[in-house]
């Protein structure tokens, strides 16, 4: 029987459903269809009711034209439901499982792994959010899901894939080994790379045979990912040496990885001769993991005859291409003679000439990189030589290493003309190791968001309290409002001047300037922010951000119904709802909770608490 003449009417009837029933009465589309439903009724009953149900639409007063649509509707969908196909045109083969198979079930509801499966399957938006999810749930256990979750290890969007690779299908384990296997290909791409590494690690033995045949016959993403993995047989040792000599790139570069996990003393020969040759930029990175502390002496050795050459002014330009490739390699490579060659370069004056300026910086950085006491005790001398050209990397190590006053002491001077170039450097740093106001509310709000997150410390209290003065001298507003802790006149004076300045609500910094006034518990606090709200006008509000909303919510009691007329003269509605629902909110506020606000306030400095804690609690 065909139903296409059903998908037509029931895209009519919707089209109906949208518009309203009371314009089916005399449809030209349903009029067209009817003569249809007639010829087809002659032969299958179910036409021939469909047809008297789309007379009866036609025909119907407008009083009950609602309940005849809804009548053909229902009809509609219970014939397009029974005839359905729910076979595959494929052939059906058996499905191959692991041996544990009985840890992986699939006695879960087949709705409950749909939304995964098509994750996994098809593109949209969203994706990430349901993988993640089903991780969670642990829905990738079920055998049902595993076939597709190996499939989208070629998906397009970059980051499935390698969620996929290096979080789900490694805790799935061997239940993975069946899919893995029947869709690998020898010629395939970076999927296929993937399932062969996964193969590889998940397999009880490994299979050696397999990563010779992928070397020797796959793609270049196969072969590469096999001649990596080739690093677990030692003995294979002079065939990845052969491959490190390759004509394709990717395959030298995979053999000096490979090579960089053996550590053998053929291994460390080789990646030497690569990093004073065309393979210099490939072999940066394998050299950085190689733990074999010979090849390191043998950097250093080379680093030393370009520092001597460029000290001699030989080749000058050369030799510090070539010292800047061997200090990139030793990144990672936390020893004592590192750190002394370093030291070395920066206290030699001829090697700080401009031909080695980016060298310059990245001897110090990594330097600093190092974290070792001695090392950044060094840094820290470097403060006034060279004309304080290495500032940045001073005040760094001294953050890490000196008294916090004496650290002010140190460099408060550097500070005094803020538009010299050792000033920019010093206050570049200091807004690089600080966090934001938007940051320390967004960790305070949401910690669990920045857990993996690398973001500057918000324990001020390991700072000299007279920075926050030298900011205000300097004028510069974010880092006054960064420093800011307990109450100062002088503080809380530039902080008014500067929102009277710019008495305006809907600006960030004079929120922010606020927020650190009640922070503060200044008792003006509450009648400037009003002052520069009614300043604004009641026309000018169209959105409140969360921190302008509990802002308002930080205001005492007697200000509730100075809010409330406020609220009253808005001409938008949702915005005038939400102050009206914090005019009522104060008006309630017990005295007692007045009380412990202040308390609060006033005890915000002990570990970072107070004031931020009771703001998270009415932000959440």
């Amino acid at each position: 029987m065909s139903i296409d003449i059903l998908f037509e009417l029931q895209y009519e009837v919707r089209r109906l459903f949208i518009a309203g029933s009371g314009m089916a009465a005399g449809d030209l589309r349903m009029q067209k269809i009817l003569p249809h439903l007639h010829k087809l009724g002659e032969s299958a009953p179910v036409f021939k009711r469909m047809a008297h149900a789309v007379s009866q639409v036609l025909e119907a007063e407008t009083s009950n034209s609602a309940e005849k649509l809804l009548e053909l509707g229902t009809l509609l969908n219970s014939v397009l439901y029974t005839q359905g196909k729910t076979e595959t045109k494929e052939e059906l083969a058996p499905f191959e499982a692991a041996e544990a198979e009985s840890e992986y079930p699939t006695s879960l509801p087949y709705r409950k792994i749909y939304p995964l499966i098509e994750a996994l399957t098809k593109k949209g938006q969203g994706r990430m959010e349901q993988l993640r999810l089903g991780h969670e749930e642990r829905l990738f256990l079920d055998l049902r899901v595993i076939p597709a979750a190996v499939s989208a290890l070629d998906d397009s969007y970059a980051e499935i894939p390698d969620y996929l690779h290096r979080e789900v299908l490694p805790v799935v384990g061997t239940a993975a080994l069946p899919a893995l296997k029947q869709q690998f290909r020898m010629d395939g791409g970076k999927g296929d790379a993937r399932r062969l590494e996964l193969l590889h690690t998940l397999r009880p033995a490994s299979d050696l045979e397999l990563l010779l045949q992928a070397s020797a016959e796959g793609s270049t993403e196969v072969r590469s990912m096999a001649i990596e993995l080739l690093s677990d047989y030692p003995e294979q040792e002079d065939f990845i040496l052969e491959q490190a000599n390759d004509k394709k790139k990717e395959i030298r570069r995979a053999a000096l990885f490979a090579l960089s996990r053996l550590g053998t003393e053929e291994a460390i020969a080789r990646l030497y001769k690569a990093l004073n040759s065309k393979d210099q930029d490939i072999a940066i990175e394998p050299i950085q993991l190689c733990k074999a502390n010979e090849l390191t002496l043998n950097i250093l050795k080379h680093a030393k005859t370009m520092l001597d050459n460029i000290k001699r002014r030989s080749n000058v330009s050369d030799s510090t291409q070539l010292l800047l490739a061997d200090i990139r390699s030793l990144h990672g490579k936390r020893v004592p003679e590192v750190a002394s060659f370093l030291e070395l370069l920066l206290s030699t004056p001829d090697f700080i000439v401009p031909e080695t300026e980016a060298l310059q910086g990245a001897a110090a950085d990594l330097l600093l990189q190092l974290d070792l006491p001695e090392a950044d005790r060094f840094i820290v001398t470097l403060h006034e030589a060279y004309n304080r050209k290495f500032i940045a990397y001073s005040f760094r190590a001294a953050l890490k290493i000196l008294p916090p006053e004496d650290v002010y002491e140190r460099f408060c001077h550097d500070l005094k003309d803020k538009k010299s170039a050792v000033a920019k450097d010093l206050l570049r740093v200091l807004y690089e190791v600080t966090p934001s106001l938007h940051t320390q509310l967004q960790t305070q709000l949401q910690p669990q968001a920045h857990e993996s997150e690398p973001i500057p410390s918000s324990d001020f209290s390991s700072w000299d309290p007279r920075w926050v003065h030298l900011f205000v001298q300097l004028d510069e507003e974010e880092l006054v409002c960064r420093f800011s802790r307990e109450s100062d006149p002088k503080v809380t004076a530039y902080i008014v001047k500067k929102c009277e300045e710019r008495p305006s609500f809907n600006v960030t910094k004079t929120t922010n300037l606020l927020l650190i006034l009640f922070r503060q518990n200044d008792p003006d606090a509450p009648k400037l922010l009003m002052d520069i709200l009614e300043k604004g006008g009641n026309k000018q509000f169209y959105y409140l951000d969360r921190i302008q909303l509990t802002l308002l919510s930080l205001l005492p009691r007697p200000y509730a119904e100075r809010l409330r007329q406020f609220a009253e003269g808005l001409s938008y509605q949702g915005i005038k709802s939400q102050l009206l629902d914090i005019a009522e909110a104060i008006a309630n506020k017990p005295e007692s909770e007045q009380e412990t606000e202040q308390r609060d306030s006033s005890n915000h400095g002990e570990k970072g608490q107070g004031l931020w804690g009771w703001i998270r609690s009415k932000m959440s």
